[in-house]
C-alpha cells in the first residue's frame, strides 16, 4: 500500500518576492522549484543555468557555527548514503564529495541524475566542500556522499509520488551494499511495510547510523523514523520554536534547523530549502562528525551522544513535539564522553532567537495550602507522573537504540 509522503519543502517565491528573499538569505535564488524543474542528462528539459552564489550571513550557519565546528574533528572515512531524488556532483561544493551511488528509477549504478535539485540541496547541507566566501558549508565537509536516487519526480512537485516504502527498502538494501556509515533518509511514508522494517533492522544490525525525516504536514507516525535504532528528525524555525509544518509523534527524537536554509543548486550557485529532510541533513552531518571522531562506536551509541549533547527547547527534556531538543554538533564533539544522558536544560539560542519566557511559579500561599489540604494526594500524583513519564523515556532510549 503506498503511504502518504512527507519530504522536505521547497520554499517556494513569486517573481516579485525575489528581491526580498536576495535580502534574506544574503543571494540565495528564491526557490528550488521556482527554477526549470529539468537539468541532469536523463531528465527531460536543457541544462539550467547555475543559480545566483550566496555570500552573506545566513541565520543556520550562525546557529551550528561549522567553521568553528571543523576545528574539533573530521568525517574525511565516513560515507554518508542519501536516499533522496540524486545528486548533481557537477556542482563545485560537491565534486570531490560524490561517490558513484545507485539509481533505483533506472535500476542502474550511478545516482548522479538530479531533476529537481532535492537530493543535491540535502546532500550539500551535509558535506558541501567550503568554498571562498560562499555562505554554504556542510556540517561534515569530509564526509563521503552515496546518492541512492529513489525518485524521479521531474515536475517540480514536493510530494514524491513515485516513493514506497518498497522502494525506502531498496534504497537501504542498496547503501548497505555500498557501505555507508550513516544513511540520511530524506522521505516519511505513513505506512510501514514488513520489508521496509527488515532494511532498517539490518541497517542497524550493521552497526549503520539510520536518520529520517519525519515528514513535512504528515499527521501521526511516519517511517522509517519510527522504527527501532532510527533517529526521527522535525524542523524548528529561526526562533526556536517548532516549524508549524513539522510532524511531531513519539517518533520525534532530534530537532534541526529547517526553514530557509543556504543550499547547493543544481550546476552552481545556491538555493533556499526548507522542511525536515533538510532538518535531517543536518542530523546526518552530525552523526557523520561523531562517527569519524569515534569509529568505533556502535550506531546506538552514535545516536544516544546526539541526544545526550542536544540543546533543550521549549519542549523540556523529552516532547513529542520537539524530541530531545535541536541537534548540537559542537557539544557532540566537544563534551566529554560518558554514559548518555539526555540534557534536560536548554543552552542559549544565537543572538536572533528567542525562547519564550518561564512559566510563573506557583505562589507560596498557593503551595502552603495545597500541602496543607492534600498532602498525600499530591504526593501519590507526583509519583505516578513520575513512573509515566520515566516509562515514556525509557521507551524512546529503547527505540533510538534498536
Amino acid at each position: 500500500m503506498r503511504g502518504k509522503v512527507g519530504c522536505g519543502r521547497v520554499v517556494r517565491r513569486p517573481a516579485a518576492a525575489w528581491a526580498a528573499v536576495l535580502v534574506l538569505l544574503a543571494g540565495v535564488a528564491p526557490s528550488l522549484a521556482a527554477r526549470p524543474a529539468l537539468a541532469a542528462p536523463g531528465c527531460f528539459g536543457g541544462k539550467p543555468a547555475p543559480a545566483p552564489r550566496a555570500t552573506g550571513d545566513q541565520w543556520a550557519q550562525r546557529w551550528l557555527d561549522p567553521r568553528r565546528l571543523h576545528r574539533l574533528g573530521t568525517a574525511r572515512t565516513v560515507r554518508v548514503a542519501v536516499l533522496d531524488s540524486g545528486v548533481d556532483s557537477s556542482h563545485r561544493q560537491l565534486a570531490k564529495a560524490v561517490d558513484r551511488g545507485w539509481d533505483l528509477v533506472a535500476d542502474e549504478a550511478g545516482g548522479t541524475i538530479d531533476c529537481v535539485g532535492h537530493g543535491t540541496a540535502v546532500a550539500s547541507l551535509i558535506a558541501a566542500r567550503p568554498d571562498g566566501d560562499a555562505s554554504l558549508v556542510g556540517v561534515a565537509p569530509e564526509a563521503r556522499i552515496i546518492p541512492i536516487r529513489v525518485s524521479e519526480n521531474a515536475t517540480g512537485s514536493t510530494r514524491y509520488r513515485d516513493v514506497t516504502p518498497g522502494r525506502l527498502a531498496a534504497g537501504i538494501r542498496r547503501a548497505i551494499a555500498l557501505k555507508a556509515d550513516v544513511i540520511h533518509v530524506s522521505f516519511a511514508v505513513g505506512s510501514g511495510s514488513a520489508g521496509l522494517r527488515s532494511a532498517v533492522a539490518d541497517a542497524v544490525r550493521r552497526q549503520i547510523v539510520v536518520v529520517a525525516a519525519v515528514g513535512d504536514d504528515t499527521v501521526g507516525e511516519t517511517y522509517p523514523a519510527a522504527y527501532p535504532g532510527v533517529l526521527g528528525v522535525g524542523a524548528v524555525d529561526q526562533s526556536g520554536q517548532r516549524w508549524t509544518d513539522s510532524g511531531s509523534g513519539p517518533h520525534m527524537d532530534l530537532m534541526a534547523p529547517g526553514v530557509n536554509l543556504v543550499a547547493a543548486a543544481r550546476v552552481d550557485g545556491h538555493v533556499a530549502i526548507g522542511g525536515t529532510a533538510a532538518a535531517a541533513a543536518l542530523v546526518s552531518g552530525a552523526a557523520a562528525l561523531v562517527r569519524g571522531n569515534h569509529p568505533k562506536w556502535t550506531a546506538a551509541q552514535v545516536a544516544e551522544h546526539l541526544l545526550a549533547t542536544a540543546d533543550g527547547t521549549p519542549g523540556g527534556a523529552y516532547s513529542v513535539d520537539y524530541g530531545y531538543g535541536s541537534v548540537n554538533p559542537y557539544r557532540a564533539l566537544a563534551e566529554p564522553i560518558g554514559t548518555p544522558v539526555p540534557s534536560p536544560s536548554p543552552k542559549p539560542m544565537p543572538a536572533a532567537a528567542v525562547r519564550p519566557s518561564p512559566e510563573p511559579g506557583m505562589p507560596a500561599t498557593t503551595r502552603r495550602a495545597l500541602l496543607w489540604a492534600g498532602g498525600v494526594g499530591l504526593a501519590t500524583a507526583l509519583v505516578a507522573v513520575g513512573y509515566a513519564a520515566a516509562v515514556a523515556l525509557l521507551r524512546h532510549r529503547r527505540r533510538v537504540s534498536g
